[in-house]
């Protein structure tokens, strides 16, 4: 693994960690900045690691999942889409309170980050 690459995908592992403590803990809207940031990093690193060029300096997640040219049939974009736009949303109070207090709000954002997460993650193992 490149060493860029590492920083990406160390950064991207903490705050998967950080993500899942935070919903242990209730923290509904932190669990769902930390899970699309933990989405955002493993897709820069693995931009990096196998398409060897800079990732964009975004947080839409469907653009850097163009970028790095994945197919993602298996994964509903609009959901994607949704978790792109949380990275903004919960830092508003009036949004944040709106859309991510509570787990059963919030869950279906968390799912979708996971399984994107764990399923990027798991191309550095087989490649």
């Amino acid at each position: 693994m490149k060493k860029e690459t590492r920083v990406w995908f160390e950064q991207a592992e903490d705050d998967y960690k950080n993500g899942n403590l935070l919903i242990k803990s209730k923290s509904y809207r932190g669990a769902v900045l930390f899970a699309q940031q933990s989405v955002e990093k493993i897709l820069k690193a693995y931009i990096i690691e196998f398409k060897n060029v800079v990732p964009k300096k975004t947080h839409r997640i469907e653009n850097l999942i163009k970028d790095a040219d994945l197919n993602i049939n298996n994964f509903n974009i609009e959901n994607i889409k949704e978790l792109s736009k949380a990275y903004t949303w919960v830092r508003y109070p009036d949004m944040s309170q709106r859309f991510y207090t509570k787990r059963d709000i919030t869950q279906m954002l968390l799912v979708v980050a996971k399984k994107l997460y764990l399923w990027v993650k798991k191309k550095f193992v087989n490649n």
